[in-house]
């Protein structure tokens, strides 16, 4: 299964349609519908998608994907619940407001033992707190290094390496809006990452970068592709 980080915050980042099925969601996952929502991801493979803000709202987006929502509301069952994991819902990933996995938004809420325990995260590779930690922050570094003025425009959303950790093959590709190309993000077998970037439009311009589980990372090659 391929996967694909969705990291923009902003409606203008996308075309308009995908923007307003993309808000629809989140409306239906808010008002604890989430018939409604199953029914918006499965005709949109949305399920990781969290609510867009316009341009000019000064309020950063809060990063609740509907898994978040199911976790704390009560009108959500552990079938909701059960068939959004099977959709693809992270369980790993955090809102970006209150830094909360869906497993800790629901024993704050006081769910089911059933949910509590459909929601734990999970780790295809178990790597200590503190080397998530630094390879999250050599990840930001060396995306910022490349698209900084990008990420800093669109209010873009680094890729979390809790979901890297997360996904089957411990690899993500993330498009880059206006990049016109993106980032394939790897865990190696060393638990070093490997990322390889590229923008389609500008010849040579690729670049590898390895991230040492220390957080710290150097450029491997480049002039690629």
């Amino acid at each position: 299964m391929h996967h694909e980080w969705a990291g923009g915050c902003l409606t203008s980042t996308y075309h308009d349609n995908y923007a307003a099925k993309r808000n629809k969601l989140a409306d239906y996952a808010f008002n604890g519908r989430f018939d409604k929502a199953l029914e918006c991801i499965e005709e949109s493979s949305m399920v990781n998608g969290w609510r867009l803000r316009n341009p000019e709202d000064t309020r950063p987006a809060s990063g609740w994907t509907t898994l978040h929502q199911a976790a704390m509301l009560s009108s959500s069952t552990i079938s909701h619940i059960e068939r959004l994991i099977s959709l693809g819902a992270y369980r790993n990933i955090r809102t970006m407001d209150t830094k909360e996995n869906a497993y800790e938004i629901a024993k704050k809420n006081h769910r089911s033992r059933e949910i509590l325990d459909a929601l734990k995260p999970h780790y295809e590779r178990q790597l200590d707190e503190q080397t998530i930690r630094n390879l999250q922050k050599g990840l930001e570094e060396v995306v910022m290094s490349r698209v900084a003025s990008i990420i800093e425009e669109k209010k873009f959303r680094i890729p979390s390496v809790e979901v890297l950790l997360e996904l089957p093959g411990l690899s993500l590709w993330c498009p880059i809006p206006g990049f016109y190309g993106g980032f394939h993000i790897k865990l190696r077998e060393d638990n070093s990452i490997e990322t390889e970037s590229s923008c389609r439009v500008a010849g040579g311009s690729g670049q590898t970068h390895v991230i040492q589980p220390d957080g710290t990372w150097k450029v491997t090659a480049s002039g690629l592709y």
